[in-house]
């Protein structure tokens, strides 16, 4: 199986980066991470219970002997309600600290929050990290499911799309439909 590895340059003060892609990104996004923490404090929102700690210290551990010191200028927070995720973005600190939210809309597809509801809290998280971007690098990875949540996925994604400054959009790579004979 091949694998694509793909490599996304730096988030930068003054724009919001959005990576559309499927959970295999994760690494790359570890990657990346390990890049900021290694010149300084960095903080992770994660709304999808997907941040991977083993694969941040791997990739730390290819570039630093400091592996320690830049584990700990990671600050990470999960949220599991999209009003968890607005709540913490409502508290970060506007002090030029890089900031990275892992699968965003994992928390906005909540079913027991009307639609609306959610849209609203959406169009306000991004409100915030806009006004975080001003003085701060920000990311944004939105999850691609192989099988969308109707078409409430869709309309979560086209705010994201319209606020974000630089878009890299993945493809999960296709697998082969027939069975390969055993002999």
């Amino acid at each position: 199986m091949d694998r694509q590895i793909t490599v996304f340059p730096m988030p930068k003060t003054g724009k919001i980066s959005l990576v559309v892609a499927p959970r295999g990104v994760v690494q790359t996004l570890m990657s990346m991470l390990a890049t900021l923490a290694q010149r300084g404090r960095v903080i992770v929102l994660d709304g999808g219970n997907c941040f991977d700690g083993y694969a941040l210290a791997r990739a730390l551990r290819r570039s630093t002997h400091q592996v320690q010191a830049a584990l700990k200028q990671v600050l990470l927070s999960r949220a599991f309600t999209c009003y968890q995720l607005v709540a913490m973005l409502a508290e970060l600190p506007v002090d030029g600290t890089p900031v990275i939210v892992l699968d965003m809309l994992s928390t906005f597809l909540d079913e027991n929050v009307h639609f609306t509801k959610r849209q609203r809290l959406l169009a306000n998280g991004l409100n915030l990290l806009r006004q975080i971007s001003a003085g701060a690098p920000v990311a944004i990875w939105a999850r691609t499911r192989s099988s969308p949540v109707g078409d409430e996925d869709r309309q979560l994604l086209i705010p994201l799309l319209e606020t974000a400054h630089d878009i890299w959009e993945l493809q999960a790579p296709h697998t082969l439909e027939h069975q390969l004979p055993l002999f």
